[in-house]
Order: C-alpha cells, then sequence, then structure tokens
C-alpha cells in the first residue's frame, strides 16, 4: 500500500526525518510532565535537572485542560517497579538466571547510573519505551503505507493520553511495547525485503522483544514461520534464507538467558511459569508452588473448555480492543470512535494484503499469553495490551489510506463503467463477510454454552443483562435493548416477558430473580411461569438502595433438559411517560413492566442456603 516518492526537501534539511524528531521530542516533553507532575523535579544530576526544571515549562500549556495528572505520595510501591529497582540494583549480568527478563533490569540499571542511583530511573527507563515506540510506530507506517500517513501515526502515539499516562510509572510494558512495534516493522521489511541487512534488523529486534518478555515467543517463532510459507514469487527462497538467518540471530542472542534459567532452576521458561502462582491465587487455587504456564492452560481448558474458549476469544479479539481509543478524545471530539471504526476497516483490509496478515499474525499471537487471564486478578490492566496499540492505529491509518485511494479512483471514473471488479475478488469480499458474520454469530451466543457449562460443574452463575445477552432474553422475548442506570437492566415492553435458561439436568434447581417494578406504587405483583406452567406469584417490595431479590424453586418435573423458559408477568403495565425520563429507549406513551438485572443460578438447590446480595 506505500506509494513511492521521495522526502520533500526544505532547503537542505529533509523535512520528514525532522517532522519526526520534532514530534519525538514534543511526546518526550509531553511524558517528563507527568513525570514532574507526580513525582516532583530533580536536582541532580544536572542534565535531569535541566530537563524537569527547565524543558517541561515548556509543554505545559500545549495540550488540553483535561490533561492533569496528580502526585504520587509514595512511588513504586505496590507492584512491579519497586521489584525492577531492586532487581536492576542486584543485577549482576545481563544473561543472569532470574524471574525477570534481562532487557528492562539493564535499562533501569543504566538509568540508575545516569541519575545517581535514585529509584527515578525506572521511570526513565519505562519512558525510553515509549518514546522509542513514537518513531517505531512511524517506521511500521512508513513500510506500510504513504509516509503522510506514518507522520500521523507517529503524532498519535506521541498524544495519546493512555500512553502518555503509563509512560512514567515504571512498568516494562511500554519498553515491550516499542520491542513489538520495531518487530512488526522488521517482519514487514525482511517480507518485503528479504536481505541480509532486514534480516539483521529482525533477528535482533525480535530478540529484543523476547528479553524484554519471554512471552513474546507467542508471536516471534509463528512470525518466523508465517514469513517464510506465506506468499510466492521469486524472493521466495530468498526469504526462506534470510529469515532462518534472523530466526538463528534471535536465537543466539536469547539463548543464553534461557539456558542459565535452564542450569539455575531446572526451568528454560522459569520467568513465565513463576508467575502462574499469582493467577492461581486470583483464582482461590492453591498457589504456594508455580505449576507451569502449559499445564494452568490445559487445566483450565480441560476443566471448563466452553468457558476457556469464550475467555480466549474475548482475550484475543474483543478485550483489547474495546479498552483502547480512550486517550485522544481530549485533544479532538469523537476521535474514539472515528479511529476505532477504522481500525475495523484496516483490520479486515490486512486480511487481503501479505503485509497485513503478517501483522495480524503478530497482533493475535502476541494476546495469546494475555487470552486465558485477562480476566482473573489484575490480569486486564489496560497496559498489558498496551503493545497491541500502535497496531490497532496502524490499522486505522490502514484505513484512511485504502478510503482515500478508493474515493479518488471514483473521483476519476464517477461511473460505474470500469469499476467492476473481479470474479475472484467479488468471492474473496462475500467470502470474508460470511466467515466475519459466522464469528461474530457464534461469539455472540458463547455465553449459552458457558452458562450451561458452569451450571453442570455445579457452580453459581448469572445470568445478565448486558452487551452479549441476546441468547437469553432477545429475539422476541418481550424485553427492551440494555440500558444502563447504575447497573446494566432490561425492561420487559409486554405483559409476558421470557428468560431463557440453559439447564444441562433434569434436577431441582434454586434460582434468584433480581429485578424491581418500574412504578412500584402501581405494580405489587408479578406471576412467574416455568416452561408456561404456573410456578410462583411474586410480592414485589422494592427497596431504593438494592435491587430486589426474589428466591425460587425449579422443581424436577418442570424442567426440560436444554433451554427452559422463565416468563415474568407482572400485574400491569404502565406508559413510560408516567414514571419519568429514565428510560429514554421508550416513548411516553410505550408500555413497561418490570426492570431486571439478572437471573442468578445456584448451585444448591435447597432454598434454606440462599445467600442474597
Amino acid at each position: 500500500m506505500r506509494t513511492p516518492g521521495t522526502w520533500k526537501i526544505v532547503g537542505r534539511i529533509p523535512a520528514i526525518p525532522v517532522a519526526i524528531l520534532l514530534i519525538t521530542i514534543f511526546g518526550a516533553l509531553l511524558r517528563l510532565e507527568v513525570f514532574v507532575e507526580r513525582y516532583g523535579t530533580l536536582d541532580h544530576p544536572s542534565w535531569a535537572k535541566v530537563l524537569t526544571k527547565q524543558a517541561v515549562p515548556l509543554v505545559s500549556s500545549l495540550h488540553p485542560s483535561a490533561f492533569r495528572w496528580y502526585r504520587v505520595d509514595r512511588p513504586y510501591v505496590g507492584g512491579d517497579p519497586i521489584n525492577y529497582i531492586k532487581y536492576a540494583r542486584e543485577m549482576r549480568s545481563f544473561y543472569q538466571a532470574h524471574v525477570r527478563e534481562p532487557v528492562f533490569l539493564a535499562l533501569t540499571r543504566m538509568f540508575l547510573w545516569l541519575l545517581d542511583d535514585q529509584d527515578v530511573a525506572v521511570s526513565f527507563a519505562s519512558m525510553t519505551g515509549s518514546i522509542l515506540t513514537i518513531i517505531g510506530a512511524y517506521l511500521l507506517g512508513a513500510a506500510m503505507l504513504p509516509r503522510a500517513a506514518a507522520v500521523v501515526l507517529a503524532v498519535i502515539v506521541a498524544l495519546e493520553y493512555e500512553l502518555i499516562s503509563w509512560s512514567v510509572d515504571g512498568w516494562r510494558d511500554d519498553v515491550f511495547m516499542a520491542t513489538v512495534t520495531f518487530s512488526a516493522w522488521a517482519f514487514v521489511r525482511c517480507q518485503r525485503n528479504p536481505s541480509r541487512r532486514n534480516a539483521v534488523f529482525l533477528g535482533v529486534a525480535t530478540a529484543a522483544a523476547c528479553l524484554t518478555r519471554i512471552t513474546a515467543l507467542s508471536f516471534v517463532v509463528p512470525g518466523f514461520a508465517w514469513l517464510m510459507l506465506d506468499g510466492a514469487g521469486e524472493n521466495r527462497f530468498q526469504r526462506a534464507r534470510m529469515t532462518t538467518a534472523a530466526a538463528l540471530l534471535s536465537g543466539l542472542i536469547v539463548a543464553p538467558y534461557l539456558m542459565n534459567c535452564a542450569i539455575a532452576t531446572g526451568d528454560p521458561l522459569y520467568a513465565i511459569n513463576y508467575h502462574t502462582r499469582y493467577y492461581r491465587a486470583g483464582e482461590g487455587l492453591p498457589s504456594e508452588k508455580p505449576v507451569s504456564a502449559a499445564s494452568y492452560v490445559s487445566d483450565k481448558v480441560r476443566a471448563r473448555p466452553w468457558t476457556a474458549f469464550d475467555t480466549a476469544v474475548t482475550g484475543l479479539f474483543v478485550q483489547p480492543f474495546r479498552v483502547k481509543w480512550t486517550g485522544l478524545d481530549g485533544w479532538i471530539p469523537f476521535t474514539r470512535t472515528i479511529l476505532s471504526w477504522l481500525s475495523i476497516v484496516g483490520l479486515l483490509r490486512w486480511l487481503f494484503i501479505p503485509e497485513g496478515r503478517m501483522l495480524l499474525l503478530i497482533l493475535i499471537g502476541s494476546l495469546v499469553p494475555y487470552a486465558l487471564t485477562w480476566n482473573v486478578a489484575g490480569g486486564g490492566e489496560w497496559r498489558f495490551t498496551m503493545h497491541t496499540y500502535p497496531l490497532y492505529l496502524t490499522a486505522s491509518m490502514t484505513a484512511v489510506v485504502f478510503c482515500w485511494q478508493r474515493a479518488k479512483e471514483l473521483w476519476r471514473q464517477p461511473s460505474w463503467h470500469g469499476m467492476a471488479i473481479s470474479r475472484s475478488s467479488a468471492l474473496r469480499w462475500i467470502g470474508g463477510a460470511a466467515v466475519i458474520a459466522a464469528v461474530i454469530a457464534t461469539y455472540m451466543s458463547l455465553p449459552w454454552f458457558v452458562v450451561r457449562e458452569t451450571i453442570a460443574a455445579g457452580t453459581d452463575v448469572s445470568v445478565e443483562t448486558g452487551g452479549r445477552d441476546a441468547t437469553f432474553f432477545g429475539a422476541g422475548a418481550g424485553w427492551s435493548e440494555p440500558y444502563t442506570d447504575g447497573l446494566t437492566f432490561r425492561v420487559s415492553r409486554t405483559d409476558r416477558a421470557v428468560v431463557r435458561i440453559p439447564l444441562p439436568r433434569q434436577r431441582d434447581y434454586q434460582v434468584v430473580l433480581r429485578l424491581d417494578p418500574v412504578a412500584p406504587d402501581r405494580q405489587h405483583r408479578a406471576v412467574v411461569l416455568l416452561n408456561r406452567q404456573l410456578l410462583a406469584t411474586l410480592l414485589l417490595t422494592p427497596n431504593p438502595g438494592r435491587v430486589g431479590a426474589y428466591p425460587l424453586l425449579l422443581p424436577a418435573d418442570k424442567i426440560r433438559v436444554g433451554m427452559n423458559e422463565l416468563t415474568i408477568v407482572p400485574d400491569t403495565l404502565v406508559p413510560a411517560g408516567s414514571v419519568g425520563s429514565r428510560y429514554p429507549f421508550a416513548g411516553s406513551k410505550d408500555l413497561l413492566g418490570v426492570k431486571l438485572w439478572q437471573v442468578r443460578v445456584l448451585a444448591s438447590a435447597d432454598s434454606g442456603n440462599v445467600v442474597i446480595r
């Protein structure tokens, strides 16, 4: 997609390198401002004093007033940064066997030397990774896109509020983001031009990623394999040779660390496997001794395959994407919405170009270690998927360029004459659309199987209203769309609203309905049917401080194996206009019944053991 051309020259100065230099300096100053706001200025050494006391004021008035950062009274306490400082001071050799990979520790140790052994060295180490990502984003963009789009990409990375905010907190994730971005750039370069120089770039970049987080193997190894297999042409043999050379170089750089870990601990992947204890503790499992990551994952998959699959799909494709895009609206309103939708278009576009398929593999592969842990303890922190942001933003720029090119084609050829696409292209687009539709439908239906599996395992589970609740509440069930009023609710809009529940066996089940009447002064009862048979009449007793809770016993003789229907029939429906403006989805004359938060299915069928929260 990159358009050839030469750099414009201003006098004798190349414009684009100067632009990238200025963008990087501005991004660095924004990050230094956050550092000063949180941790204060530095009195020594002299270079740090100049940066924090004299350079930072240059940008204080050049960002939105909404960008504010607050003083941290106890820096680095309560997380990994304080340990990075300790480990960096204790570091005796680069390839020492250690629970933490060496790149970030070595970088922190270097700044400890430059900053006269001050703890803030860890902030400068993480800040360095964030600043380098600005350059890496430009290089990646320039390898994929016109250089103007690459410059815009660098600007976005430099100005993004979340990237700026996280950059000085002393986490290694900023450095990992930089190494992933440079690795992606190196993969694309080697794919296009498998030269010796590009193979060296690729080997060094991927080794740096692995020595920052050894979990980078999840995208590095598949990336090397894909580079040799994807595509055809005269340079395929040359690409295979250079890829092999790059892989060998990367392996030679990484191997001493793995060998030292194996010698000292008996486990070359000690830095991965050690941390399973943290996630096991977060799940309430025995955590005194670590288990291997492979065992941890296989145990989860064997115990709850549907739950593991749903968690993995969400962790790979949904959660990392959903939590991004929040840091640009302060500069330009609605940027979040525009860029996120453009990114979706760009990711789809990547399916049809070789470099795009490579970046998709890197993106997905890099998320594999996160896929099954994002919902455990603190595993869902924004920083864990920080490294994907430059890739998502590159996809946004890909969509901008793609749409611009199509628009120019239409401008030059306004009629449909000559614009016909080939049959093979049409089939590819139709097939791609069908696959995407099938994936979305599968993803939306997964909660049904997760709930059924959890009930079968004898564990409490909640059937909640929300973004993926259509299999329980949708398709003519009589409910409104989900809406948020503190919690997420659906409101019954007919005299009979149905909740579908998957029950794996014919036995007694205890459930708790969490619902409230829309108009407590006029709605006092609700009848509940199970599979169209009378189950109970609820006396609605709303409490302003909490959602009503109504325990029910579902008797075995009324249960069906598979889908079961709980039908809720309020004693009357009331016009939405008579209960205020809290229901924006409804017109003033629309009739409403009860608002439902969740149906909780309990492991025990004994009503005496019900605990309402």
